[in-house]
């Protein structure tokens, strides 16, 4: 989900600090020092892009390693196998988690 914010309003280091507050049980890391990765479990979270006008948020395999491993899976068991194992077991998880991310992210900043 794309959020638009006023140009360079937003830190990335402080909306860390401000999401490890509000999710005590979620586990965040830095990718780079502009994406976030917002961790409920080792295979389901969200990732968190700070860009100068924007906050993408998306629910996404938390770490690059799964990503990867699941596009393994996709070149060695076809696209319709996995698909439906992503959409039956991991999508709905990695949705309600970037939703709640993004519901904290719209109220702190007062965004609309």
């Amino acid at each position: 989900m794309k959020i638009a914010i006023a140009e360079s309003s937003i830190d990335a280091n402080e909306l860390k600090t401000k999401i490890e507050a509000k999710f005590p049980d979620y586990k965040l890391s830095f990718r780079n020092r502009s994406l976030i990765n917002v961790a409920k479990t080792s295979s389901i979270g969200c990732t968190v892009l700070v860009r100068k006008k924007s906050l993408i948020i998306n629910g996404n395999f938390p770490s690059a390693g799964g990503a990867m491993l699941f596009m393994l899976c996709l070149l060695l068991l076809g696209i319709l196998i996995p698909l439906i194992i992503y959409l039956s077991v991991f999508h709905k998880k990695m949705k309600a988690v970037e939703k709640e991310v993004v519901a904290f992210v719209k109220e702190e900043y007062n965004l609309s």
